[in-house]
């Protein structure tokens, strides 16, 4: 009887740690909800000069619901240094949040619901 060889070849991983790497540099650009805002603004000029008729034209024109379109819309309502601080990335709030801060009416309820979820970023209106 002659003896047969085998060769097995197995590839391990090691749990070896990895060296800690930076964090990756935010994208460059507008945030997401910066984006609904300049759509926002843009939609109501457009109505404003007549190229659209409302938020239902828009809606059809754009191919979002037109409860979306009012939801956007409703971001060129929120008070001009809250709408500031989104373009200029000094936060970063959900669409949730801004619809809560733009229920309200005034814009100093607006400041005053805002500063409640971001306590840091308004500090000079006080």
């Amino acid at each position: 009887m002659t003896a047969t060889s085998i060769t097995v070849k197995v590839a391990f991983r090691t749990a070896r740690r990895r060296p800690e790497l930076a964090p990756a540099p935010r994208a460059a650009g507008p945030t997401a909800i910066a984006r609904r805002i300049a759509l926002a603004h843009c939609i109501e000029d457009l109505i404003e000069r007549g190229e659209l008729r409302d938020y239902a034209d828009a809606a059809r024109r754009f191919g979002l619901s037109p409860a979306r379109i009012t939801q956007v819309c409703g971001l060129a309502l929120l008070a001009p240094d809250i709408q500031a601080a989104v373009l200029l990335g000094r936060v970063e709030p959900r669409d949730r949040h801004l619809r809560a801060v733009g229920r309200h009416a005034l814009w100093t309820d607006q400041r005053r619901a805002f500063h409640s979820l971001f306590p840091n970023v308004l500090e000079d209106d006080k």
